[in-house]
């Protein structure tokens, strides 16, 4: 009943665009849309000039329906719709762009939202000689009796903002990523619950965080997002802005929008969880310290640097922000977020104490999209399409985390492919329209030191990804034999490697003596 209420009132708002459209009833304590659609496999496409446009960019990563460009096996996207542009140069101006993104098939866009023309952002300094980043207006009334020819206030910038981004890009894009990773942090989030000014049992301040206001201010933000973008289309989503630290989804979920101190009252009667259906966050395990413990003995820490136990960062992180939504209820009390990850990789190259190396990279990636089927996720986007500069000018590992080598000055579609890009078109292309099967994963009965996953098509086919888990520091090389359980009744396989798709070379293998290394394999019956 709420969700058919919902529903007509987003109606009511559309078809009667001048009566006041207050608050939805329903929040995301009560109501999650149903999300039905197969695994996404995403990228940030970035920006690169001269000759890339955000067509060519999507073409380069998807493929178009001709086949003159043949992609590389990416289905969905996360590009951005900054207020700061859309003002300068009009709310349709990227329309096109995200239709042409329909067209060649890419589905379930994520776009992330904010940053304020410079006409639009408050003045206020929050912090000490830093000027808050948010916009003008933020706690004016959302909603008015639309005299102003909108059914949101004017006078709140933001909220007339995603209105006419909500009303522009209907259809268009399917989650709403609220501003990017605004928990950046200045040295207070990683600590632990009664440690001074940890982020667990206080607001984080101004002056720790990238928005440079107040904490209280981006649930405002999220709560804005919801109202407005349900108004117009409650089949899409609303995200937090790919998140890094537990202790700050916390705060979201412990205190409301009220300026004082996040409190509930009649004016502000939810907290942060209500205005979110989607739960999204950013791994990059080479730098969170998933990779190392400190070890009192050694007085120092120990590292294990490989893809392995990169993955186990992945979903450790995940599993602690799922923590906290189970803490104030979601999935019990109330419905449970749909989960995307919308920044993860490793560098293949090394800096500093990092890991980094082509191998780690490609079997990081193709582990990471095999075991996030597992976890349920709805969605997972590499960093990034291309690489950020030129090696040559190259001084950051966030340089060496695209599919392409820099694309500056390289003409449409002759961009150098690194082999992350090829192991994603594999794992792509041989686990597209399958989905993972939990049953026929615990029938392999995978013995320790090995590790994969089971995926079944629409007419029953399986495909199997294998490989031995790594475990030593900075070495990607692993060994194990497996044997497929006699109860499954195979006898060959066909193995292809995470380059098959590059390369196209496969080899039949016996189904007692499947050999494995540190890098995944695909194995389909005979």
């Amino acid at each position: 009943m709420r969700a058919r209420l919902f529903n007509s009132l987003g109606v009511l708002c559309l078809l009667l665009p001048f009566i006041a459209c207050a608050q939805p009833v329903p929040t995301a304590d009560d109501t999650v849309p149903l999300y039905n659609a197969p695994f996404g496999y995403g990228v940030n496409l970035g920006y690169f000039p001269p000759y890339y446009a955000d067509k060519e960019l999507a073409a380069l990563a998807h493929g178009t329906p001709d086949g003159k460009t043949p992609g590389f096996g990416v289905t969905t996207i996360r590009p951005a719709l900054f207020e700061h542009f859309l003002d300068q140069w009009g709310y349709d101006i990227r329309k096109d762009a995200f239709q042409y993104y329909r067209e060649i098939g890419l589905r379930n866009t994520t776009a992330f939202i904010g940053f304020p023309a410079e006409r639009h952002r408050e003045t206020a300094f929050y912090c000490p000689g830093e000027r808050s980043e948010l916009f003008k207006g933020l706690y004016e009334p959302i909603w008015d009796d639309g005299a102003n020819g909108t059914p949101v206030n004017d006078s709140n910038l933001y909220a007339l903002y995603v209105w006419k981004a909500a009303t522009t890009y209907k259809g268009l894009i399917r989650i709403w990523e609220v501003w990017n990773e605004p928990d950046a942090d200045n040295g207070n989030a990683w600590k632990t619950p009664g440690m001074p000014g940890n982020w667990w049992e206080n607001a984080p301040e101004p002056c720790e965080t990238k928005l440079k206001a107040p904490f209280f201010y981006y649930i405002r933000l999220l709560r804005i997002a919801y109202e407005v973008i349900k108004s117009v289309d409650p089949d899409a989503y609303v995200a937090v802005g790919g998140l890094g630290w537990p202790s700050y989804l916390d705060g979201i979920c412990r205190y409301t929008d009220n300026p004082a101190g996040g409190a509930v009252s009649d004016k502000y009667p939810h907290r942060g969880g209500a205005y979110f259906d989607c739960m999204s966050f950013h791994s990059y395990p080479h730098l969170d310290n998933s990779l190392r413990e400190w070890r009192n003995e050694l007085n120092g820490f120990y590292n294990y640097r490989h893809s392995d136990a990169a993955i186990d960062g992945l979903w450790r992180l995940r599993n602690r922000f799922d923590t906290v939504l189970k803490k104030y209820g979601y999935g019990t009390i109330h419905p449970e977020k749909l989960w995307i990850c919308t920044e993860f990789n490793v560098p293949r190259k090394q800096f500093a104490d990092y890991l980094g190396s082509d191998t780690a990279q490609v079997n990081f990636i193709i582990k990471a999209l095999v075991t996030a089927q597992m976890q349920g996720m709805a969605q997972m986007h590499v960093y990034s399409l291309a690489d950020e500069t030129p090696e040559s000018s190259s001084n950051s590992e966030f340089a060496y985390m695209g599919f392409f080598k820099n694309l500056n000055n390289v003409l449409p579609y002759a961009g150098e492919a690194n082999a992350m890009a090829w192991a994603f078109k594999t794992t792509h292309d041989q686990l597209a329209g399958k989905r993972y099967h939990i049953t026929q994963t615990d029938r392999l009965n995978l013995p320790a030191g090995v590790r994969g996953a089971a995926f079944q098509d629409s007419l029953g086919q399986f495909t199997y990804v294998l490989w031995a888990a790594t475990t030593r520091d900075r070495d990607e090389t692993a060994g194990a034999t497996y044997a497929f359980p006699a109860a499954l009744h195979l006898k060959y396989l066909t193995r292809r490697p995470w380059n098959y798709s590059q390369l196209e070379t496969a080899a039949i293998v016996n189904a007692q003596q499947v050999q494995l290394t540190g890098s995944p394999i695909f194995l389909t019956p005979q």
